[in-house]
């Protein structure tokens, strides 16, 4: 009798979990579906059963209240407007370890040299900007929920502010003004507009293009030795990157399946269509002993930067990467890089290191592939805590580069800091 019933039990188990379905919901939906219950929850989602009932389901730290509505109410329910955007989930905790670093490695110093302070008083400003700075947003989040966009988001634009006030200035007076002005826009967008770290990731992805455009534009358009190493490719594509970065920013605002890795993905994507006919077209210089001219160079990137670009767009609307699977998938070239050029090694062969760049090229986008195979989830869900481990550095020209040989070559580094 008990094996009976311990069957029945596990069938009607089984039958309930195939016969509910989650839906996936954006914040607007949350905001208006919170008006259901009297206090804010710490999570809602909603599920839908097989005779099309949906089951709103509230999470508080003690209990879960649950709500059903006919797909008739349902429907009716989302025709409102929201009377304010909610904040379910709360990031205080990272938000304050994302403020707090900028207090120690970047505004203590920079605080001091925005004010013209020198010898001690420099050193005393310096000394005690971490922890006043801390104080300040421990202050101002205490009894807040804040969004795990705003705190990826205020972090990432302090760094990006940094870099574009230093170049915007061309001294280190301007890295605080405007790292901190990037900060707080970030913040409060982040908080009121909803902004998740997949949407802050892929602004941080058009402030580099916006460097990369402006070179490959410019070398299209003027010949590379008149402009090379001069003030006009960093002002000039620090204003092209802060307009596509809020531009992208902005634009994303409704984008609720862009996970951090899927933003982390179209990264990959578009800097591989950048690289992939210059790195051919460098091995056949390489063989011909000839130079092709650098404008080509930049027109196939750029040709390859839009393919790539559109091609990573499309895959994360219909996948999700996890924020670790987009990290690994920034792994994939250096795993490629020590493959063949440990051939190379064992090899020795002057032909194989003059087929190099294609013979990387094959190998990366193979392992890539690969691990977009293995990783990819086709269902779409939003992660709004799916925030980084750890930060990534770009050098802002991913384009092309000449080195000793005259030749051109594909110019990347990301560092990883745990």
């Amino acid at each position: 009798m008990k094996k009976s019933f311990l069957l029945v039990l596990l069938f009607t188990i089984i039958f309930a979990q195939k016969a509910v379905t989650k839906i996936k919901i954006d914040r607007r939906t949350e905001s208006v579906l919170t008006t259901l219950f009297e206090e804010l929850p710490e999570r809602i989602e909603v599920f839908m059963t097989a005779d099309s009932t949906y089951i709103v389901e509230a999470t508080y730290k003690n209990q879960k209240l649950v709500q059903e509505l006919t797909p008739d109410g349902y429907r009716e329910l989302l025709t409102q407007e929201p009377t304010e955007y909610v904040i379910l989930e709360n990031a205080r905790v990272p938000y304050l370890l994302g403020q707090t670093s900028l207090g120690l490695f970047l505004y203590s110093w920079s605080i001091p040299l925005a004010l013209g302070f020198e010898d001690k008083g420099a050193g005393v400003v310096g000394l005690f900007t971490p922890i006043v700075y801390a104080t300040v947003h421990y202050a101002w989040s205490k009894g807040r929920r804040i969004s795990g966009g705003t705190a990826y988001g205020a972090f990432l634009g302090g760094l990006e502010g940094a870099v574009h006030g230093g170049l915007l200035s061309k001294s280190e007076h301007g890295i605080f003004p405007v790292s901190l002005a990037e900060n707080i826009v970030d913040n409060v967008l982040g908080q009121s507009m909803g902004f998740t770290p997949g949407m802050y990731q892929r602004k941080f992805n058009h402030c580099y293009y916006g460097y990369y455009h402006y070179a490959a534009v410019k070398t299209l358009v003027a010949d590379w030795d008149e402009w090379e190493g001069g003030d006009d490719v960093m002002q000039l594509g620090t204003v092209a990157s802060l307009g596509e970065g809020y531009l992208s920013l902005i634009l994303s605002k409704n984008a609720e399946y862009l996970t951090y890795g899927d933003a982390l993905f179209e990264l990959r994507t578009a800097v591989i269509g950048s690289e992939l006919m210059p790195l051919l077209l460098a091995t056949y210089d390489v063989h011909r002993e000839e130079q092709s001219d650098e404008r080509i160079y930049a027109a196939i990137s750029l040709a390859g930067h839009a393919l790539g670009y559109g091609l990573g767009l499309r895959l994360t609307r219909s996948h999700d990467l996890s924020g670790a699977a987009g990290m690994m998938m920034w792994i994939v070239p250096y795993l490629a890089h020590a493959t063949t050029a440990g051939f190379g090694v064992l090899i020795d062969s002057e032909g194989f290191w003059k087929t190099y760049p294609a013979i990387f090229l094959v190998t990366d986008l193979s392992l890539t592939y690969l691990s977009y195979k293995a990783f990819a989830e086709k269902e779409t869900r939003i992660g709004r805590l799916d925030a980084p481990k750890f930060n990534i550095a770009v050098n802002p020209m991913c384009f092309v580069f000449k080195d000793d040989a005259t030749h051109r070559i594909p110019f990347l580094t990301f560092s990883y800091r745990f």
